[in-house]
């Protein structure tokens, strides 16, 4: 063996020594996340909208969801499109996409483990953070389904870490990474850094903004004069057919919401289509009102000390006060893993608080906690691998694929379901619903009073509909003359009933029924002469 290599493996085999903690997490987050691809094979329905615009570069259409709507920034993070898209000139974006989060994971973990080490974490506490990060459901889950999640959270954590450690140009680096990453980090991660930054270090302000601008200005310099403006269609997207602001609702609604986001926050249940759990929901409720108590600690000691770790706290409450202020739906659960893996440092520092008084209860409940959020492993996986081939590919894929066959050059369709459908219906001119890749969709739902599917197919009037049954009731009951002018040209369902169930553990059964409608030949000959 050449002396070079033998040096290098002489350096790991003393790091292995030295820290055996983290690598034996490390390789538990990548055991994990590699089994739930081989065996699951689940792809995530938005990673195949942003995908789809990666393809149509190579197809030579541009950035874009389809070709008759070009320039439709049609993804919310720019790393999401930037890290597949090289790939997918080879049809593998998907993998780059996984890949990157098999990197991102051990690169998650390493940052939080040296943030323990930098503030003596009891190794208890550092279980808890590192078992969170390695196997929680929505960490694999995402990353390992084509989001930029776990790509995402690491970035967050790399950005305190280096503050920490106040290595300034490396900080520039993950803040210029963050501004790309996701529009959350803009609003609530970067400006309590930039404060501490200006009024604790202004000497590294130019090292850190350097390296910043290096990496965000050239993205959103060519978002602005590719797509008209920085700010993604999906973002306009939602806020026009969610219609909430900051305050916009009333205080008792705002206050049910906070309390009823409990469970987007505890194991199983964090999971938003889980419908039950294999633990009671006072159990659930006790670990994360336990988190709640020791990041509250974590929270005070480290503001009480000075510590860095306390601008990773600001940036999770700023979080939630706009998730609770906006009342931002909790099907995008994909928000929230890179704020909870901050939260959970905290909440790991307050633990380790109570290590100097009392050991062995540390312990029990840093190890309790741990295993709580790895627990779902044995019972997610095999719903997850039900899902995929029951009705990720037996219904909306299939249902795509039915439209494609279908659809001329020049007609159209309405649906809400836009990844599968508009990955296998390639290119057909999609009218999604609220508009994440079409701005015809947008500027119809604008005008619309109180925004439904059923009202933009009644404005669009398209060739055909995607429709689950309670659309098509409420498309019916709505607008019944709309309705008239269409008839069922497919009935998508599951091969066989599906019952999404395992061991306690439920899912909602969303997505088994889709129906296909086309535009009457009559109404055809009358829009049409």
């Amino acid at each position: 063996m050449p002396p070079g290599f033998q040096k290098r493996f002489d350096s790991i085999g003393r790091t292995l020594r030295q820290h055996p903690l983290l690598f034996a997490f490390i390789v538990l987050a990548l055991v994990a996340r590699i089994i739930f691809w081989i065996y699951t094979h689940r792809v995530w329905e938005d990673a195949l909208i942003t995908l789809t615009a990666a393809r149509n570069v190579w197809e030579g259409y541009g950035l874009t969801h389809h070709a008759a709507e070009p320039r439709v920034h049609s993804f919310t993070s720019p790393i999401s499109v930037l890290i597949p898209i090289l790939a997918e000139w080879f049809h593998a974006g998907l993998i780059a996409l996984r890949v990157s989060s098999l990197i991102t994971s051990v690169a998650a973990i390493f940052f939080a483990y040296r943030i323990g080490v930098l503030l003596a974490f009891h190794w208890a506490a550092q279980v808890l953070v590192l078992a969170y990060l390695a196997c929680d459901q929505l960490q694999i889950f995402f990353g390992m389904t084509g989001m930029e999640t776990q790509v995402v959270t690491a970035v967050a954590l790399g950005v305190l870490y280096f503050f920490m450690r106040r290595a300034w140009w490396s900080l520039g680096v993950f803040s210029g990474l963050a501004t790309i990453s996701r529009p959350e980090f803009i609003l609530f991660l970067l400006p309590p850094i930039g404060i501490a930054l200006l009024v604790f270090h202004r000497h590294a302000i130019l090292k850190v903004l350097t390296p910043a601008l290096a990496i965000a200005v050239p993205w959103y310099g060519f978002a602005t004069l590719y797509y008209g403006s920085p700010i993604p269609n999906t973002i306009v997207a939602k806020s026009e057919s969610f219609r909430h602001g900051f305050f916009t609702t009333s205080w008792d609604y705002m206050w049910r919401f906070t309390v009823e986001s409990w469970r987007d926050y505890v194991p199983f249940k964090e999971f938003r289509i889980a419908d039950q759990a294999p633990l009671p929901d006072l159990v659930l409720k006790s670990i994360g009102l336990t988190l709640l108590l020791f990041f509250i600690v974590g929270l005070f000691v480290s503001a009480k000390r000075g510590s860095g770790l306390v601008v990773g706290g600001i940036a999770v409450i700023g979080f939630g006060l706009y998730r609770s202020t906006m009342v931002l739906n909790s099907y995008y659960m994909w928000y929230l893993p890179p704020f909870l893996a901050l939260a959970f440092l905290v909440a790991a520092y307050g633990l380790s608080q109570l290590a100097r008084r009392m050991p062995q209860l540390t312990i029990v409940l840093g190890v309790t906690l741990a295993l709580s959020y790895a627990l779902h492993l044995p019972f997610s996986m095999p719903l997850d691998k039900k899902v995929q081939k029951k009705i990720e590919v037996g219904v909306r894929l299939k249902a795509g694929r039915i439209l494609n066959a279908m659809m001329a050059e020049k007609d159209t369709v309405v649906s809400e379901s836009l990844g599968y459908i508009g990955w296998a219906a390639f290119n057909k001119t999609i009218f999604d619903y609220p508009g994440l890749g079409s701005k015809v969709s947008v500027r119809a739902v604008k005008k619309m009073a109180v925004p439904t599917l059923a009202e933009l197919v009644d404005a669009l009037q398209p060739t055909y509909v995607v429709v689950r049954p309670h659309e098509l009731d409420y498309l019916q009951r709505n607008f019944p003359a709309t309705a008239a002018k269409y008839e069922v040209a497919a009935h998508v369902q599951p091969s066989s009933a599906v019952r999404l169930a395992n061991r306690g553990y439920v899912y909602s059964e969303m997505d088994t029924d889709f129906r296909i409608l086309r535009r009457t030949r009559d109404f055809e000959q009358v829009v049409r002469p």
